[in-house]
């Protein structure tokens, strides 16, 4: 667009006016790929099991059924319930049967469905002393330790369709396999604080180790600033410093289809806003990752007169003095210098005006604009630029 205006017009800073005037088109922005991600914002590294659960629905997978997920932050450990219906009574029951094993955990992180948002399951989990934590509409990343688990559990499901008891030995295997973030021990030495013994282990004695690597916490800080710097490198992530009162786009999702709606920011926390928009009448939340900024651009009036003309200072010695005045004269205003121009051409006369003690409007001799565009009044002593 801006090669194009540069072949008919031209203007001071026409570049960066073009560019603004395209960034405040809402059509423009509605319409522009998705923002740079937002640097990575790990969930805080816990420390004993069970302090914080990350669950989630899959399904309804091929086999028809939906599962529920849960799995633990410290230890990695799975736990998958089929035959689930979408509602929190079903829900509460298999979490209630889950915690009579291995008691209440402090923290449960999930989405936002309907079965977590019902006051139903609210007011179990207040009941039993559990925080809630909502990951933010839309985004699924938010819950990746729940999200991770559920892509490994549906290809699982696909490689081993022909076992009957496919599900408890994809949890048997993944339990017993060494994980990278736990420092190369399984899920079941940090649940159990033991291997579990398989099938194979009839091929040689048992030897099950209960030392604890005390250095873990460290190993895992480490994997975790690993897998940081990896996702912020490979996304060309960054900061995205949003403030309250900012006017933004925010997604909405419906049916599949992303339209960008206008808000303004009420409240923050962390990577998390809240919004308000006024095209739903209501305040949502979401991810820095789904945010733009709502730009804006101050209307401004092009004419000869404002862009061209420069600030002229009075001189009230020009009375018999040789004066030499720029062609913008010819739109500056005389009551801000007290010089004007009563003609339109360069043809025409100029008067300048000044002041003294006795006369404050006597006028210096007429003059004509040279081949230069320059004022030279005649009858005059002195030259002076």
């Amino acid at each position: 667009m801006k090669g194009i205006a540069r072949e008919y017009l031209y203007w001071p800073n026409m570049g960066k006016d073009i560019e603004n005037w395209v960034n405040n088109c809402a059509e423009c922005q509605g319409a522009a790929k998705m923002p740079v991600k937002e640097e990575l914002c790990p969930w805080p590294v816990t420390s004993r099991n069970w302090q914080r659960l990350h669950i989630d629905f899959a399904g309804p997978c091929k086999d028809g059924k939906l599962y529920l997920i849960v799995i633990d932050s410290f230890s990695k450990w799975p736990e998958v319930f089929g035959n689930m219906t979408n509602s929190a009574k079903d829900t509460i029951k298999s979490l209630n049967w889950l915690f009579t094993h291995y008691g209440y955990p402090e923290t449960l992180v999930s989405d936002n469905g309907s079965p977590f948002q019902s006051i139903e399951f609210k007011n179990y989990c207040i009941e039993k002393g559990i925080k809630q934590l909502f990951s933010p509409p839309y985004h699924p990343q938010s819950n990746g330790q729940a999200e991770r688990f559920v892509d490994y559990f549906k290809r699982m499901m696909i490689k081993n369709c022909k076992n009957k008891d496919w599900l408890q030995e994809v949890l048997l295997n993944y339990r017993a396999s060494p994980n990278e973030s736990l420092g190369g021990k399984t899920p079941a030495e940090e649940f159990l604080n033991r291997k579990l013994r398989l099938k194979w282990d009839a091929l040689r004695p048992t030897n099950i180790a209960l030392e604890r690597n005390t250095s873990l916490s460290s190993k895992k800080e480490i994997v975790r600033n690993k897998m940081k710097n990896w996702f912020d490198n490979h996304h060309g992530a960054k900061v995205h410093d949003y403030k309250i009162g900012d006017h933004v786009l925010f997604t909405n999702c419906r049916q599949n289809k992303i339209v960008w709606l206008e808000g303004e920011i009420v409240s923050k926390k962390g990577v998390l806003y809240t919004i308000f928009a006024p095209k739903l009448k209501t305040v949502i939340t979401r991810h820095s990752n789904q945010l733009r900024k709502r730009l804006h651009m101050e209307t401004k009036l092009y004419n000869n007169c404002e862009t061209n003309a420069k600030k002229i200072e009075p001189n009230y010695e020009l009375r018999n003095r040789t004066v030499y005045v720029r062609k913008q004269l010819n739109c500056v205003k005389c009551s801000d210098t007290r010089l004007y121009n009563e003609g339109a051409t360069p043809k025409k006369k100029t008067k300048i005006w000044s002041e003294n003690s006795e006369d404050k409007m006597q006028s210096c001799s007429e003059g004509s604009i040279n081949s230069e565009g320059l004022i030279n009044s005649e009858g005059s002593n002195i030259a002076e630029g």
